[in-house]
């Protein structure tokens, strides 16, 4: 794919969702389910994933995988959102937020079909090596991509030019989660969120559970038990210099903040693996 551009699948043989996982969208994603079934949780919220949904995951998103069956396959492309709003309208706020608020649509079976030829193409131009504009033919497609979603939000709506109104809570809920994505390596404490967002750490944190149904402080903990276990799982990184890029006073504050949440020490899940 073209630089910051990712056609990812997941299937049996390559399994990106696993039950009980977390991690943060680090793009926009647009994601096409062609069979099976996935339960996330995108920012707290439940959503369900099935053979014909169309998934769309806005950046630094919290999704937590609850359960993923064996037949599950999605395709997906993945661009920061900086790339989407170069493009030409009508790929513009507007309708970007349409998408940020609605995480799935079950899509008509001709509009399935043709995403599945977009898929195809995209994957199958940019293996072509010899290809000197690859790059920006990929670009091009994605551009297509992103018209197709424009119109079916367009059609759901019937009048694109208008955002639909949103709970108050709930438009706290994803400021609250984007700045979490963007802090939770550094800010551990939950008066620097309330303090961000204009709120007492109680109104907040009661707020949050609200939503999600758990509080500001355990989603800072599931947060960084998250990166704990990504980084003691993918790296050969010490507890020490794990503990430090996570910013814990020391080691044994990290150790027992990890044994606390997962009952065994940092070693102790690495040697399970």
């Amino acid at each position: 794919m073209p630089e910051n551009l990712y056609l990812i699948r997941h299937n049996r043989e390559n399994r990106i969702f696993r039950d009980g996982t977390s991690t943060v969208s680090r793009g926009f994603s647009i994601g096409l389910c062609l069979q099976g079934r996935c339960i996330l949780r995108i920012n707290g919220r439940k959503i369900e994933i099935t053979g014909g949904t169309l998934p769309v995951v806005a950046p630094n998103k919290l999704i937590e995988t609850i359960s993923v069956s064996e037949d599950f396959v999605l395709e997906y492309v993945t661009a920061p959102l900086e790339i989407i709003l170069e493009h030409p309208s009508p790929v513009d706020t507007v309708i970007l937020y349409m998408a940020f608020s609605n995480s799935t649509m079950q899509l008509p079976h001709k509009r399935m079909e043709r995403l599945i030829d977009y898929f195809d193409f995209l994957g199958r131009r940019y293996s072509e090596q010899d290809n000197s504009y690859r790059n920006e033919i990929a670009n091009a497609v994605f551009y297509a991509i992103m018209l197709e979603i424009c119109d079916l939000y367009g059609k759901l709506y019937e009048a694109g030019d208008k955002k639909p109104v949103r709970p108050r809570q709930e438009v706290l809920a994803d400021d609250f989660f984007k700045l979490l994505a963007e802090n939770y390596k550094k800010e551990h404490n939950v008066g620097f969120y309330a303090e961000k967002l204009h709120r007492t750490p109680k109104y907040l944190s009661g707020a949050i559970r609200r939503i999600s149904g758990k509080s500001v402080n355990e989603w800072i903990n599931t947060m960084l038990i998250s990166q704990s276990k990504l980084m003691l799982r993918a790296t050969d990184k010490t507890v020490l210099e794990i503990s430090e890029a996570l910013d814990f006073s020391c080691p044994s504050v990290f150790v027992q903040f990890f044994r606390r949440n997962t009952g065994v020490t940092p070693l102790q899940y690495r040697r399970q693996l």
